[in-house]
């Protein structure tokens, strides 16, 4: 096993030098990495678009039945990719020869996928044997089709960590909007159904991930040599523990759906997934911002890494909470434009709200992952997050007995839980120290925001004042990403 390769210098630092180290990640992150955020969240956000009109021509049975396919979609995804994709992108910038190596790792995980993807067909084929035909035809579509999104994931690693934003944005574009439209397309076209729905999710997928694999091969790197020895096994021992952390972390909205369904029927569950939908969208800006966030993390050396994290985690949890805040005041009509009055969506916006703390919070929990994945241990993750995902789905249950809003309680619930255990596992393996402390400054401005999406009027001529107070939102996330892109002080 190789170890991490320090690619800076190792000369002496003092505070200033490292203060300075932290805000020139940060402009690494929101600036060029603007790139990577845009490719990932705004084909997103896109599909998200073609929600109202999906939920219009299905009705919400049908819809409720779209909306656990999804689920089963990216767990199937979670568990094909045999956590590779993170490896990918660690393995890249943190070893010798590491682009080469990522590169081979990517190809040969994506073969393994296929095998598992077509066993997992088979598998599901036979449990849900005396299942309804329409609830078998949904979820062999699903499987195949989370299988296809592996190699899309695979991809766009290897793309991030060659620094080719075209490339990755060619490819989640493809897959993230082009599915959904597809899938559009198949409802317009063979009829309106769940099946015809995820058909069309498949054929987009399948062509992203065509895509992804011929950008891949396509990749000239200086080194011939692509396979080392022992690769596979340390990727297998670096992304097998990573598989219950992401199912789980998945889960954190999406089991939410079923527990809804338990409780209140299909057809709740499908409303409750279009609030989680729109309550987690900060969520997906995050993410997004993870795929510039993580490498900088990565290939920061060793001396400085606490204070890249501090920096970056600091200003990310700033957009994310100014976002969360501002996506809770408006998800009145953000729920309107999704779904027609059939849905009852003035309901659903303290369901929404609720979701947004999660989304806010969320960063604490990344920021520590980080740390203990550059250590090459997390095998902790594996344990904590399902943990963490059990406390969460518990509370949902507890409280969602009282109405359908509370429980969406589960995912602030599950991602609080999850900043507290990742912190205390970036302890255990020996990961720097940095000041936590520093968030609580942007989590409190996001929470006043969040209150205000609780208590102001949804309806009405007063329900303007919505749009006074999201629009202050708006102007401090400009201000501070113009503080963050200031040029940069030169550092030797």
């Amino acid at each position: 096993m190789d170890e991490p390769v320090d690619r800076h210098s190792e000369e002496p630092h003092d505070g200033s030098r490292a203060g300075e180290h932290g805000r020139q990640a940060s402009r690494a992150v929101l600036g060029r990495g603007s790139l990577y955020t845009l490719g990932t969240a705004a084909p997103i956000l896109a599909q998200a678009a073609v929600t109202p009109v999906v939920t219009r021509l299905l009705g919400r049975d049908a819809y409720g039945l779209v909306a656990q396919g999804v689920v089963v979609i990216q767990v199937t995804m979670m568990l094909a990719s045999l956590g590779l994709p993170s490896v990918i992108t660690r393995q890249a910038l943190m070893t010798t020869n590491g682009m080469a190596r990522a590169r081979s790792i990517l190809l040969r995980g994506s073969l393994t996928t296929l095998g598992f993807a077509a066993v997992a067909v088979a598998v599901t084929g036979v449990v849900l044997g005396g299942a309804a035909p329409v609830t078998r035809q949904t979820m062999l579509l699903a499987v195949a089709s989370g299988a296809c999104f592996v190699v899309v994931e695979n991809a766009q690693a290897l793309m991030r960590s060659l620094d080719r934003p075209l490339a990755f944005i060619s490819i989640s574009s493809v897959a993230t909007l082009g599915g959904p439209l597809a899938g559009l397309a198949a409802i317009l076209l063979l009829g309106r159904s769940a099946q015809n729905y995820l058909l069309g999710l498949l054929v987009g997928y399948a062509l992203a991930a065509l895509t992804g694999a011929v950008l891949s091969l396509g990749v000239r790197l200086s080194h011939r040599r692509e396979h080392t020895p022992g690769d596979m096994r340390e990727a297998y021992r670096l992304g097998l523990p990573m598989l219950p952390h992401m199912v789980a972390l998945y889960l954190a909205s999406m089991a939410l759906v079923f527990v809804a369904g338990a409780l209140y029927g299909r057809a709740d569950s499908g409303r409750l997934q279009l609030a989680l939908l729109i309550g987690t969208a900060p969520n997906v800006i995050t993410s997004s911002l993870n795929n510039s966030w993580a490498p900088v993390v990565f290939a920061a050396p060793p001396e400085r890494r606490a204070a890249v994290l501090e920096r970056t985690a600091t200003d990310v949890a700033t957009v994310a909470a100014l976002v969360a805040g501002g996506v809770a005041l408006l998800s009145p009509w953000l729920l309107r434009l999704t779904a027609d009055a059939s849905f009852t969506p003035n309901l659903l916006v303290p369901a929404v709200c609720l979701a947004c703390i999660g989304a806010m919070v969320s960063v604490a929990y990344l920021a520590n992952v980080h740390l203990v994945f550059a250590q090459g241990r997390p095998a902790g993750l594996s344990l904590v997050t399902p943990m963490c995902l059990a406390l969460g789905v518990a509370t949902a249950w507890a409280l969602g007995h009282l109405d359908l809003v509370w429980v969406a309680i589960g995912f602030p619930v599950t991602y609080a839980a999850l900043a507290v255990g990742a912190a205390g596992l970036r302890r255990r393996v020996g990961g720097p120290a940095w000041k936590e402390r520093r968030l609580a400054r942007p989590f409190l401005l996001g929470s006043l925001f969040i209150l205000c999406g609780f208590l102001l009027p949804v309806t009405g001529p007063w329900s303007a004042s919505r749009w006074l107070v999201a629009a202050v939102a708006g102007v401090l996330v400009v201000q501070h990403g113009r503080q963050v892109l200031r040029p940069a002080t030169p550092v030797a």
